[in-house]
């Protein structure tokens, strides 16, 4: 009896010890993606939702930003979970043309990643889904969005 008591709670703690074999994700998608710029007080928006596939758990998650166009965001800039910081390396965004990074704040799957977004404007993007549209309303200086679900390789 005791040898069987004894076979069984080595075969449990022999499977508890075993590691798993998640696949990690290589990715973050980003969905609902718009950017604004209104005048007179240049007053910058961004909007977009994070999904995460490493992190199920905690996302998707909202990220939004204002700010003052033609400068940066915070510096600690985050999206709304507090788990990703949102950075523009190359600078104050020009939406027209700008780098986003994203990069995970805390988690055992370290995570970071760029992306340049260009509306064409300057004929280096033909074919692209960041789309543009230059004074769309009274009172807006420019207005972006993305055609899809972008994918940011982490």
């Amino acid at each position: 009896m005791k040898w069987t008591i004894t076979s069984i709670l080595l075969a449990a703690s022999s499977t508890l010890a075993a590691p798993t074999n998640v696949a990690r994700s290589n990715s973050i998608q980003i969905s609902d993606f718009s950017a604004r710029a209104a005048s007179p007080a240049s007053t910058a928006s961004m909007h977009f939702v994070v999904t995460d596939a490493n992190y199920p758990d905690d996302t998707p998650t909202d990220c939004n930003l204002i700010w003052t166009y033609e400068q940066l965001p915070k510096s600690n800039a985050r999206c709304n979970n507090g788990e990703y910081y949102i950075r523009f390396p190359q600078g104050a965004p020009d939406f027209n043309r700008f780098t986003l990074e994203l990069e995970r704040v805390s988690g055992p799957i370290p995570e970071q990643g760029q992306i340049l977004l260009s509306s064409n404007a300057n004929g280096e993007a033909p074919g692209t889904k960041w789309i543009c549209v230059n004074n769309p309303d009274p009172n807006v200086e420019i207005s972006c969005s993305y055609d899809g679900v972008l994918e940011l390789q982490v």
